[in-house]
């Protein structure tokens, strides 16, 4: 046997395998979500606050944070936010 033909089959097709099977695990990590749900975690952002909470918005009267579902400010009676 040939000895580039030997190392062939015993470093490369191996790498090349290897690195196959990695493209698709990390395909699978990102189609998931896995991924992107652990850089908005390092950047900062809570899970919480893609999964659907209400916006807070700021009151212009008495600056206290409030849900932005109400038309006026619940503690105060401010002005409307919009």
């Amino acid at each position: 046997m040939d000895p580039f033909i030997g190392m062939l089959f015993l470093v490369i097709v191996p790498l090349f395998i290897f690195f196959f099977i990695l493209y698709f695990v990390i395909k699978a990590a990102v189609r998931n979500g896995i991924i992107e749900a652990r850089d908005d975690a390092e950047n900062g952002e809570s899970i919480a606050k893609k999964a659907g909470t209400i916006a807070q918005v700021l009151c212009p009267t008495c600056l206290k944070e409030h849900d932005m579902d109400y038309s006026k400010c619940p503690y105060c009676g401010g002005m409307n936010h919009e």
